[in-house]
């Protein structure tokens, strides 16, 4: 699974995965976790972070990932 801060990194994310699935990694791709913090001050991030919206997203994509390497 990967995950990232900033969207502007979404094909530095491809490169990595299709290296990734080259070297037959087990990559998790189902859920995209992306929470833009690229360029926030710390005190920022902790706000943003603590957000319910961002603590969900955060908890569903570790559940589906936990699900995923339980199925392998």
């Amino acid at each position: 699974m990967l995950v990232h801060v900033s969207p502007r990194s979404l094909f530095a994310r491809a490169a990595l995965a299709e290296t990734m699935r080259t070297m037959s990694f087990a990559l998790y791709e189902e859920t995209a976790l992306e929470i833009a913090l690229l360029g926030k001050k710390p005190p920022e991030v902790e706000e943003i972070l603590a957000e319910p919206t961002s603590r969900q997203a955060m908890r569903d994509a570790v559940r589906a990932f936990a699900g995923f390497i339980r199925g392998r």
